[in-house]
């Protein structure tokens, strides 16, 4: 696999369905939903997947975080401070991704994010996540999560004051290399300006 090449995923928003059908299309579109969903779990599940070898690889925090501050202030976006405890709940994803060989767990969702920074104590005003498969190093997963719309709408989200970085080795399976980087506004750090 090239060293640029891998898989990417970010955090997905639903939106409120308008209800200008009437209850048939409402009780469609929740009846559709049900079914991709289900349709998702089967197609993840993999006997096996979980009895992978997975183990942390040290991330560079401070060359990664230098890297993201470099892009964050060409566009004249505030530096961000690594954080340990965001470190902490970036490995704890990156093994959740590892172990299923899969970027699709439903822990990697908004209200997901939430939990798992809520359940660490990790008070927090905003917060977005941004995963990697496949790539071999930490520059080769930036210039994908550069390379994505929302995945650099994340890169450059005004709003973050700190990141994690995490990434995991399996020993097996398809992507082997699992990225996460997690970037967010702790309590601590006030709320943001929103004007």
């Amino acid at each position: 696999m090239a060293a640029n090449s891998g898989r990417l995923a970010l955090l997905k928003f639903a939106y409120p369905v308008e209800a200008a059908g009437g209850k048939r299309r409402i009780g469609a579109v929740v009846f559709l939903m049900a079914i991709g969903l289900l349709l998702t779990a089967c197609a993840s599940f993999r006997p096996g997947a979980d009895d992978a070898e997975v183990v942390d690889v040290p991330v560079d925090g401070p060359a990664a975080l230098a890297n993201v501050n470099a892009y964050r202030s060409s566009r004249g976006l505030h530096a961000l401070s690594l954080d340990p405890r965001l470190n902490e709940v970036s490995r704890e994803m990156a093994h959740l991704i590892a172990r299923h060989d899969s970027l699709d767990v439903r822990a990697h969702s908004a209200s997901g994010l939430a939990r798992r920074l809520d359940g660490s104590g990790y008070e927090n005003y905003a917060g977005a996540e941004n995963l990697g498969a496949g790539y071999r190093d930490f520059d080769a997963a930036l210039a994908g999560w550069k390379g994505s719309k929302d995945h650099d709408k994340n890169l450059l989200n005004p709003y973050v004051t700190r990141v994690g970085f995490a990434r995991t080795r399996r020993s097996d399976g398809k992507w082997r290399n699992f990225w996460v980087m997690i970037l967010s506004r702790p309590k601590e750090d006030g709320p943001p300006d929103v004007d």
